[in-house]
């Protein structure tokens, strides 16, 4: 996944974990006994909406998955609008033994639309100049008014196409700014609000402690560690919650 590309493994980690105890707290069963738990449901609506905003800025950083299909396609409805125009101008310079004409048109459908943008679009519009300068003379042979505009508009539309790349990687370099500062205030909505209630609970329902203290642990994806919380032990301020739970082994 690109936001995992994007952010330290321990990040995609506490990720994991923030989803998962969402998963436990949203269970029918258990949320109709903390819906009625004023600051507790303060605690699980500001972690829904940071996960949500954790997603969005996931989508973010994901780009324009399409953005190479698009360009693709631009690119073959370039070459079939240029090559029209190609015909015409060709068929024109030759009948008239204008050899410089000629040469400006002088390309096939496998090499005018090679290169970079910037090539082929500098390449493309000398074309349609060349057509537009004559384009007269040029009614008999097919090429018109309608059909350089026609390729104007597919130039301008495959030009547009070359800022993409920047303005992805813009925006994958905020995402990676802004994912880590997500994801620490998600962990600290759960250790520092719904961590502290959670023995409330305990007498309770035991499942629902337990369940979320098994959510809470964090599993590192790189070897499937378990990062189980210890009482009394803080080993990592980030994650390690204050209660003092019973956790199942997570595989």
């Amino acid at each position: 996944m690109e936001m995992e590309l994007l952010m330290k493994t321990s990040d995609q980690n506490r990720i994991n974990m923030l989803a998962a105890i969402l998963a436990v707290l949203n269970q029918p069963e258990y949320k109709a006994l903390w819906e009625e738990h004023e600051a507790f449901t303060e605690g699980v609506d500001g972690l829904t909406s940071k996960v949500g905003q954790i997603e969005q800025q996931a989508e973010l950083a994901q780009g324009n998955p399409g953005a190479a299909d698009a360009k693709e396609l631009a690119r073959r409805a370039l070459c079939k609008a240029v090559c029209e125009v190609i015909g015409g101008v060709r068929s024109f310079a030759n009948a008239n033994a204008d050899a410089e004409l000629a040469a400006k048109a002088n390309y096939t459908p496998s090499t005018v639309t090679v290169g970079k943008v910037t090539e082929v679009v500098a390449r493309c519009r000398v074309i349609a100049t060349a057509a537009s300068d004559n384009l007269e003379a040029l009614g008999k042979y097919g090429i018109t008014q309608a059909k350089l505009t026609g390729l104007n508009k597919k130039i301008d539309a495959f030009d547009k196409l070359k800022t993409a790349p920047r303005q992805n990687q813009s925006l994958k370099s905020a995402v990676s700014k802004i994912l880590p500062q997500l994801v620490r205030e998600g962990v600290a909505i759960v250790r520092d609000q719904l961590d502290e209630l959670m023995p409330q609970f305990q007498d309770a329902n035991p499942n629902f402690y337990n369940e979320y203290f098994a959510a809470r642990v964090v599993v590192d994806q790189r070897g499937s560690h378990a990062e189980k919380p210890q009482p009394n032990v803080v080993t990592d301020p980030t994650v390690a919650p204050t209660a003092t739970p019973q956790v199942k082994k997570v595989a």
